[in-house]
This record gives C-alpha cells, sequence and structure tokens, in this order.
C-alpha cells in the first residue's frame, strides 16, 4: 500500500473496564512514513502516529463520508479500524468479543 499523501478515514473503538465503548472517527492525511508509524495529520493540525502494518487498513468504498461531527471526506484512499482497551483488565475481560 502507498501511505504518502494519502487520506485515511480513522475509526478507534475504545473498550472500557466496565464494558462501555466509545468511538472516535477522523480523517487524516499522511505526511510521512517509517518502519515504525504513519505519521499523520487531522484536519485542526495535531499530529499523530498511527500502525504502519497494513492489517490495519482496507480501501475505502468510493463515496462521501460524513462525521457526526459534520466533517466529511469524498473518496477517501483507505479506512483505519483499531480496537483500544482502556487496560488490562479491559483487554482481560473482553479481547474475545472484538
Amino acid at each position: 500500500m502507498d501511505f504518502l499523501s494519502k487520506t485515511i478515514f480513522v475509526s478507534k473503538k475504545l473498550i472500557m473496564e466496565d464494558g462501555k465503548i466509545y468511538f472516535d472517527n477522523y480523517f487524516v492525511t499522511v505526511k510521512a512514513v517509517n518502519d515504525d508509524a504513519l505519521i499523520v495529520m487531522k484536519s485542526n493540525g495535531e499530529v499523530e502516529n498511527l500502525p504502519p502494518s497494513e492489517d490495519f487498513y482496507g480501501e475505502a468504498d468510493e463515496g462521501l463520508y460524513e462525521l457526526n461531527d459534520g466533517a466529511s471526506q469524498e473518496d477517501p484512499d483507505y479506512i483505519g479500524e483499531f480496537i483500544i482497551y482502556e487496560n488490562d483488565v479491559a483487554y482481560g475481560k473482553f479481547k474475545d468479543d472484538y
């Protein structure tokens, strides 16, 4: 996959110890790629690192993607899906559910 300068729709699912689930969805542009991370920038200018493994990403279907906060993106290149556990207890409780 060629990530440099591509747009990724990031979908993070945070699993809490009490079983609550929170979602964080946003768009990023890949600014740099190295062995350790994809260095990406959100629309607000915030920079973060995402895992570089292609296992986390799939090609996005064509179309308009709209988020609850009103942000939208026409034809993002990829979708990155991540499951994040609040802590080791949450992981132990829910790892087989997701």
